[in-house]
């Protein structure tokens, strides 16, 4: 009877060591890096995509997408970028963030990815979003 007893939670445990576990989609690491100080401006692309300029010197723009989950990201007037790891920098690796308040409350959407925008990838990008064509030049 014992062994009865104990041979059910053994049955149960295997089944579910040979189940396979699905695996979403993995965002590629990026080098592309911007500093949190440096960030000027943004522009959310849907609710997974979101354009930060950095204004300052250079004048770059870059692509952040944040993990799903992030409801009504498109729509909000007020964006903050999280240095989640404390090196200054806003990264697709480590623990950085975009931030926004939602219904009186932070919603927090991890940064996946950070690519680094040409002219053209940025026209193409915010033509997507509005479907006209734009031309944008970066001085």
């Amino acid at each position: 009877m014992r062994y009865l007893l104990l041979a059910i939670p053994v049955a149960l445990l295997s089944a579910c060591a040979a189940t396979p576990q699905k695996e979403g989609p993995r965002a590629a690491k990026t080098d592309a890096c911007v500093s949190q100080s440096s960030i000027t401006g943004f522009k959310a692309l849907d609710e997974s995509r979101v354009i930060l300029y950095d204004d300052i010197g250079s004048k770059k723009a870059y692509l952040a997408e944040v993990m799903g989950g992030c409801f009504d990201l498109s729509h909000q007037s007020r964006l903050s970028a999280i240095d989640g790891d404390g090196n200054r920098q806003i990264c697709g690796y480590g623990r950085d963030s975009i931030a926004y308040e939602q219904f009186g409350r932070i919603e927090n959407c991890r940064i996946m990815t950070v690519e680094l925008l040409t002219d053209e990838s940025l026209a193409a990008a915010l033509e997507k979003k509005t479907g006209k064509p734009r031309k944008v030049i970066i001085e």
